[in-house]
């Protein structure tokens, strides 16, 4: 069925999404105090995964041109699980975060209830530099989706994702302490991740 495309995009992006959502909401709730400034983080944060698709789909041509390439693609995705267990390539733990934010002096109570459009775009262009660097790692299981190499295929990938993140995006926005609280975040992950892994091995997806 073609429409598995776009449930496996959908899927893909809810897994990678988890444990990045833990680094974006401590930041959110610091930097941005007025919902204004938290929609304009979550914009940037949507760039910069519009951007990590991009980056997906290149390497997903590259990765084409290598014998066996689902065997590739599936141990690429075994070693991303393997980082997020360890809290390492480009993953930042939420105690990590916090302390940075912290330091820094950001969690200042701002009580100007509309910002500036200045400051709007500051904050986008924060939201961009956050994701950015939680969601690298995210475009090797992204760029598994595109190896089909069929056009139609790609798109409704993209359009999963995409409805993924807003979705994802909504609930940082409005709910994120309610995803505090969800237990085994990480191990949500890392078994989305073996799940993916073994689907792309067996060419599945």
């Amino acid at each position: 069925m073609v429409v598995k495309y776009f449930f496996s995009g959908l899927l893909v992006k809810w897994v990678t999404g988890v444990d990045d959502s833990m680094v974006h909401i401590p930041i959110i709730a610091n930097m941005a105090k007025t919902r204004r400034g938290r929609i304009a983080f979550a914009i940037g944060i949507f760039l910069a995964i519009s951007f990590a698709i991009l980056m997906s789909f290149l390497f997903a041509e590259a990765i084409r041109d290598i014998p066996n390439y689902n065997v590739f693609s599936a141990a690429l995705i075994i070693l991303l699980a393997i980082s997020i267990y360890f809290d390492i390539f480009l993953k930042k733990p939420q105690k990590e975060v916090e302390k940075k934010l912290k330091a820094k002096e950001v969690q200042k109570e701002i009580k100007i209830k509309k910002i500036s459009l200045k400051r709007f775009f500051k904050l986008m262009g924060a939201g961009f530099l956050t994701a950015f660097a939680t969601v690298i790692d995210d475009t090797i299981a992204y760029s598994s989706l595109f190896l089909t190499g069929e056009i139609s295929h790609m798109i409704l990938v993209v359009c999963g994702i995409l409805t993924a993140t807003v979705a994802q995006l909504f609930v940082v926005v409005y709910f994120s302490k309610e995803i505090q609280k969800i237990p085994y975040k990480k191990n949500i992950t890392i078994v989305g991740l073996v799940i993916l892994a073994g689907l792309i091995f067996f060419k599945v997806l």
